[in-house]
């Protein structure tokens, strides 16, 4: 199956799901968007007001505890692309990855309004340039079986991983502490 194709079906399957996790979102907001929104709001204010007073052993643990949530769906994604369960893992999740990033857009943009134009953007950034490379890499790996090279791609891809995780921990609190404040 060529790149292209593999990109289109699965780009279509998360533009699916986020338009259904933002149908969720709007349809079921009365069951779940003050309890939602008061805990966002004391996020963002733990964000402004601690990133910047951490001392470094703090922002490890930080660092540690961001890389062990994001690494471990790439690890089971690299460990199952050598069983058959491989292709229904990477639709499961696609399809969840889009779920709640149409979820996540529609309760910004009820909650915030016209300034979710720029919260999204630095909620997710620099380090979602990072993760969606590897990702889609990592799908187009697995499908093409291009398992020859097995080893130099899964370090160059965990590589990448990292330093997604580095500008999640660093980087992005900073960044959301200018646009929040």
């Amino acid at each position: 199956m060529s790149y292209v194709v593999l990109w289109k079906k699965y780009s279509l399957l998360f533009v699916v799901c986020a338009f259904l996790g933002v149908l969720a979102g709007s349809l079921f907001k009365s069951s779940y968007f003050d309890a939602l929104k008061s805990v966002t709001d004391n996020f963002i204010d733990y964000v402004i007001n601690r990133f910047l007073y951490m001392g470094s052993t703090e922002k490890c643990v930080l660092l540690f505890k961001i890389a062990v949530k994001r690494v471990g769906p790439f690890i089971l994604m690299w460990l199952l692309s050598l069983t058959v369960a491989r292709i229904p893992y990477i639709v499961w999740l696609c399809a969840k990855s889009g779920f709640l990033t149409g979820f996540f857009i529609c309760f910004m943009i009820m909650a915030y309004g016209i300034d979710a134009c720029k919260y999204i953007p630095v909620w997710y950034c620099p380090q979602i340039i990072i993760y969606a490379f590897v990702y889609g890499f990592s799908i187009i790996y697995i499908t093409e079986n291009l398992q020859k090279r097995k080893k130099p791609v899964v370090v160059f891809l965990a590589f990448l991983l990292f330093a997604g995780c580095l500008l999640e921990a660093y980087v992005n609190p900073v960044c959301l502490s200018y646009v929040f404040s």
